[in-house]
């Protein structure tokens, strides 16, 4: 019995089909499968996991990724600057004065004018339409040669240029319907020296004029009428066409104040008590004479000029040679008149632009500075608005305003530009302020431009800012600092995208594997509801 069902068992096995051939892929027999209930579930989980996973694969593959990272800062090109924009107001500081310095340490470049535009500004704070000149001043005669005889020489016959004191001053104005007036520093400035035996001699032409004019009257009087010394000195001071004076700004430095005078020398003119404008021209006698005609034919009518009077005896004083004299004929014929600048209606200046730095630290100034001049330093303001200050290429910049990236982080604009719109004003003297930026590169682009052509890449600059109210000595001019280091760390954001072949290894594996996963639990639902009994002829 018992061994007879076991030899007809182990028979049985050896002779079955489906164990005598081992195959890697086995197909169960069409007689052997039957459809169940359970087998539809099945199906229908197996079917829905490939389309959701399949879905949410290809969503991925393509929808680009981005990733962040941090490298060494790439040079990009062979440029090894980088662009500085800028467009700053100095609300109280003329444009002629308006200087940019950049220094690093590895260079300077001093008085930038190369791509920097400067448009006055009004004492209502309205910029006007027109630019501004970027004067080149080194070529400005700061005295006359024609002049050779020194301060003391010209002084032996007393002085010409009437010295004016806080007293004297008011009254000239109001007395004097044509004043100019040398606002002058004894003691420390070099420039204001070189020019005393110009505006001295200016003061002996005006002077020999008028006596000119005097004396010619007299000749058509009697005798009765002519005048006493001090008449007569009168006179000439009341024939002048113009009165010639100084005032020492040292000695007297309420006036200087209250006229803001920034600069040692300046040379005003005044019409009825008030600023005409300011001489910034060669200071020679000639120039000096026919700006003063032009001043005189703005402001007297055609029958009452005298300035034609001092032209010829500055003619006769000064030219030294033919060459001369035809210079002082085309400045008489041909020049046109020249506008004069007046600093109470165009106290300001904006300066707007870029500068090329180097990729290293420095500093982007902004100063008072002219060229024959000496700076009060109490009287320089570099109170200013930002209006754009960012590093970088402006494409960029706007290229990141309008569209950015993927997840980019909120601020992101903006610290490429946080000093934009602040307003900073110094409220004593003596003071400016400074500000320090830290300067790091982000760059972005396709992931594989990046490894393969890195120059493609665009690159913004994210900054961040302090700003400091800094006091400096009494005889140092202030200067609107900003000091930058730009860091040798970048953060990249790379656009990444999968290949096609990780795309389709994806998708083979989640058929795969939900086949897989299925059958498993399938198989074990059947394992738990099988019928667990057994042939009993097989023991």
């Amino acid at each position: 019995g018992r061994v007879d069902a076991h030899i007809i068992c182990i028979q049985f096995l050896q002779t079955n089909p489906l164990q005598t051939t081992p195959m890697m892929y086995q197909r169960v027999p069409t007689e052997l499968t039957e459809t169940s209930l359970r087998g539809k579930v099945m199906s229908a989980i197996a079917t829905a996991s490939i389309a959701t996973f399949f879905l949410l694969e290809t969503k991925e593959y393509v929808s680009p990724s981005w990733g962040a990272d941090l490298t060494l800062a790439r040079p990009g090109d062979d440029d090894p600057r980088v662009r500085l924009n800028f467009e700053i107001t100095m609300m109280d500081l003329p444009c002629e004065q308006a200087t940019v310095d950049v220094h690093s340490t590895v260079g300077f470049e001093k008085n930038v004018t190369k791509n920097v535009r400067k448009y006055p500004v009004d004492g209502e704070g309205v910029r006007q339409r027109y630019e501004a000149r970027n004067w080149h001043q080194d070529d400005v005669e700061l005295w006359d040669p024609a002049v050779p005889e020194t301060i003391d020489d010209l002084h032996e016959d007393g002085e010409d240029a009437i010295s004016l004191t806080d007293q004297s001053f008011p009254y000239a104005l109001e007395e004097f319907p044509y004043l100019f007036v040398k606002f002058y520093r004894s003691g420390d400035c070099t420039h204001c020296d070189d020019l005393a035996p110009t505006w001295e001699a200016l003061g002996e032409v005006i002077t020999d004029t008028a006596m000119t004019l005097v004396d010619e009257y007299m000749e058509e009087e009697d005798e009765a009428s002519r005048y006493s010394d001090d008449e007569y000195e009168a006179a000439v001071n009341r024939m002048a066409p113009v009165l010639v004076t100084k005032l020492d700004c040292a000695a007297y430095p309420s006036i200087c104040d209250e006229q803001k005078i920034r600069a040692y020398p300046t040379l005003r003119a005044f019409v009825d008590g008030k600023a005409k404008g300011d001489y910034n021209g060669h200071r020679t006698v000639m120039e000096l004479v026919h700006w003063l005609s032009h001043i005189e034919a703005d402001n007297r009518e055609p029958g009452e000029l005298k300035m034609q009077s001092v032209v010829e005896h500055a003619s006769e004083r000064t030219i030294r040679n033919d060459e001369e004299e035809e210079w002082n004929e085309a400045l008489t014929y041909y020049r046109a008149p020249r506008n004069s600048w007046n600093v109470t209606q165009h106290p300001g200046c904006t300066l707007s632009g870029h500068v090329m730095v180097d990729k290293a630290p420095g500093k982007f100034l902004i100063h008072a500075q002219s060229y024959g001049h000496d700076m009060a330093a109490h009287m320089t303001n570099l109170s200013h608005i930002v209006h754009h200050f960012s590093f970088g290429d402006p494409d960029a910049q706007t290229y990141m305003e309008e569209r950015g990236f993927p997840g980019m982080a909120s601020g992101f604009v903006e610290s490429l530009r946080p000093m934009d719109g602040n307003v900073y004003v110094t409220g004593e003297l003596h003071q400016a302020y400074h500000h320090h930026l830290r300067v790091v590169a982000t760059e972005f682009g396709d992931g594989k431009v990046f490894r393969w052509a890195g120059g493609k890449i665009r690159r913004v600059f994210r900054i961040l800012q302090n700003s400091q109210l800094s006091t400096y000595r009494r005889h140092i001019v202030p200067e609107a600092k900003f000091s930058y280091d730009l860091s040798p760390i970048a953060v990249s954001y790379l656009e990444e995208s999968r290949s096609w072949y990780d795309y389709l290894t994806g998708v083979l594996a989640i058929v795969g594997g939900a086949f897989t996963v299925v059958g498993m639990m399938d198989s074990g639902l059947s394992t738990l509801s099988r019928d667990k009994r057994r042939p009993q002829y097989c023991y």
